[in-house]
């Protein structure tokens, strides 16, 4: 009889572990994970980085003309980067940059959390040396530093992929980089 109970013991016990492990199977493949546990959720992110640009002619452009400029158009090549947090921080790593493919299009992996999507100007701190500034061009330094410390996109990442995200960069005329805050001061063609 004691033989008894203790098989029927064991058994309970045995199947209350494979139950418990099933449920957690279950839990965790529903939240669309690879893993076996939370650490390892990871979730897939995905848009397309477009971009527009303003018509710098001499004679009034027509209507078709003005819509084709701002119709947002593959930006092929065009580099971001991701850091944790909600401001951009150089002291907080760089987790990983992704680059827009030929269609504008970009996809990576995060875990649950909140980040910042940076440009590659903002990776380092400021220096307006870098800038592509001059007599022509100028920078609005408190506007810069404002910018600076603010993502380009705050991503929070909680329990499902995120699709469908669309960065649009607007190209201002005569100025050759996507940061703000910079200003054409030089003559307009005829």
């Amino acid at each position: 009889m004691k033989s008894l109970k203790c098989s029927i013991a064991v058994g309970l016990l045995f199947s209350q572990c494979i139950l418990a492990q099933k449920n957690e199977k279950t839990i965790l493949s529903s939240q669309g994970t690879k893993g076996s546990s939370q650490k390892e959720l990871v979730y897939n992110i995905s848009g397309k980085i477009t971009q527009t640009h303003s018509y710098c002619g001499g004679a009034a452009p027509s209507e078709e003309m003005l819509k084709e400029y701002s119709n947002p158009k593959p930006y092929k090549g065009k580099t971001l980067y991701v850091r944790p947090g909600s401001t951009n921080n150089v002291k907080q790593p760089v987790l990983l940059k992704f680059v827009a493919d030929s269609a504008g299009k970009f996809s990576f992996q995060l875990k649950p959390g909140t980040y910042a999507i940076i440009q590659a100007e903002q990776v380092k701190e400021l220096n307006v040396k870098n800038l592509p500034v001059g007599n022509a061009v100028q920078a609005d330094q408190e506007c810069l530093k404002a910018w600076w410390k603010k993502p380009y996109y705050l991503l929070v990442v909680k329990d499902k992929k995120i699709s469908g995200l669309n960065f649009n960069f607007h190209h201002p005329c005569f100025i050759t980089s996507d940061v703000p805050c910079l200003q054409y001061m030089g003559p307009m063609p005829p």
